[in-house]
């Protein structure tokens, strides 16, 4: 038997499909082969700011055990061609097979560097080279990064899980009861996250595109998954479902530090700075911020429809302390290259108490400023002080995290109930994990 690792990427559009269902149809003709899955099928989340991304940038890799890896990559390869949206033009297919127990770790630092940076094909080309490898790709075979990316991440650090499942006609919207999600998302017990949005009233688990998803649901265990999803109340009929073994939720884009001094456009990371003015608001309610560390300045930019961390970023001021995590965005006339913000944390933050002229003991009126450094003095009394007073500011900030509202947040950005939460023990393939209705 041969450990084989097999990925695929860019298999849909905005017109259909999506590579998640395209992996469920290779896996289908792949039942009646002498084959072992040693992982759960992995969804592996790449750059979101790549502009060419797929909808939803996810590629995708399956890991098994089989004595005919040029029968499975011939079946792999059929499927795709049969199903993808490059046979209408619309993407750029690419498959690709390793047959290898352990995955090289020249791979491994390319899937790294395809989380959080811009990867060219010339470094994707060099490595398919490999005699272990077998590649084909459509289009302009851009799909060949991700597939070699997806086997590249072997979800060693924190990961979550997905359930997917699937509609048998995929037409109008998702017939999923509100009702029944909102009981399964209130079991704590079911480790569930980012599945509603309760502060912008959004269900976040039915996709509204033409992709043949009826519900998604996320969390830490695969089993609690299952469970959950056989308390939803379905109005439609499901086709099949898959749990995927994800890298989604875990803030994997955002693990290393931006070098202040050379920005790349698309790098995705964290930076440290101060606040060197008062942010500035545009039209549309955008906020942009100017920090500063190691004498050079860094835009930021935090958009509206991030809610509560564009309100954060409203309120704060000139001195304090703050990391940002977000991707770099092309280079522009009016701002150079800007960091458009995912998170902010507050690491410490400058006296938010406003100072006022002293009240009058006997008058309860503000007193006048003589001059300076000479006092102040009622001008109904006569009464002297040289004591300030300060007043508390009712915008509370704290030195914590903060995010966008769930609806905002984007597939890897970790969310507010996973911190504390992060797992690193795979938990081997058991259970009701895949399934094809009416077969």
């Amino acid at each position: 038997m041969t450990i084989i690792h097999l990925g695929i990427d860019d298999t849909d559009s905005d017109d259909g499909m999506c590579t998640t269902y395209l992996i469920t149809l290779i896996l289908e003709n792949l039942i009646n082969e002498d084959i072992k899955l040693t992982d759960y099928p992995n969804l592996i989340r790449l750059n979101p700011n790549i502009p060419w991304r797929t909808r939803g940038n996810a590629a995708l890799c399956i890991r098994l055990d089989t004595d005919n890896p040029d029968k499975i990559f011939k079946i792999a390869k059929k499927t795709m061609i049969k199903n993808s949206e490059s046979k209408n033009n619309k993407a750029n297919s690419g498959l690709v097979m390793l047959c290898r127990k352990k995955v090289p770790r020249n791979i491994m630092r390319f899937a790294e560097n395809c989380t959080s940076k811009e990867v060219k094909m010339e470094e994707m080309r060099k490595l398919v080279k490999n005699k272990d490898i077998k590649y084909f790709g459509q289009g302009n075979k851009r799909g060949l990064i991700g597939a070699l990316a997806s086997i590249g991440n072997t979800l060693e650090n924190d990961h979550t899980y997905e359930l997917i499942a699937y509609r048998k006609d995929g037409r109008g919207e998702r017939g999923v009861s509100l009702q029944s999600i909102l009981k399964i998302d209130k079991k704590k017990e079911y480790s569930l996250f980012s599945n509603i949005d309760y502060s912008n009233h959004r269900v976040l688990i039915t996709p509204h595109g033409n992709d043949p998803i009826l519900f998604a649901l996320r969390g830490n265990n695969p089993e609690h998954l299952y469970k959950a999803m056989s308390e939803l109340k379905l109005y439609e009929d499901v086709e099949r479902f898959v749990i995927f073994r994800s890298n989604q939720g875990t803030n994997e884009h955002l693990r290393n530090r931006l070098d202040e001094s050379v920005l790349k456009t698309y790098d995705s990371g964290y930076i440290t700075g101060k606040m060197i003015e008062r942010p500035i608001v545009i039209k549309g309610g955008h906020v942009f911020i100017k920090i500063k560390n190691n004498n050079k300045i860094i835009n930021c930019a935090i958009y509206a429809p991030t809610i509560s961390l564009k309100n954060l970023a409203r309120n704060l001021k000139t001195g304090d302390e703050i990391e940002v995590g977000g991707g770099i965005s092309k280079k522009s006339k009016k701002f150079g290259r800007i960091l458009n913000a995912e998170y902010i944390r507050i690491i410490k933050l400058t006296d938010r108490n406003s100072k006022k002229n002293p009240l009058c003991k006997k008058c309860s009126k503000s007193m006048k400023s003589i001059g300076k450094n000479k006092g102040y003095r009622c001008i109904k009394c006569g009464s002297r002080s040289n004591k300030i007073r300060r007043i508390k500011n009712n915008i509370e900030i704290e030195n914590k995290l903060y995010l966008p509202v769930l609806s905002a947040q984007r597939h890897l950005i970790k969310p507010e109930e996973r911190y504390g939460k992060e797992q690193k023990n795979k938990k081997k393939l058991s259970g009701n994990w895949f399934k094809i209705f009416g077969k």
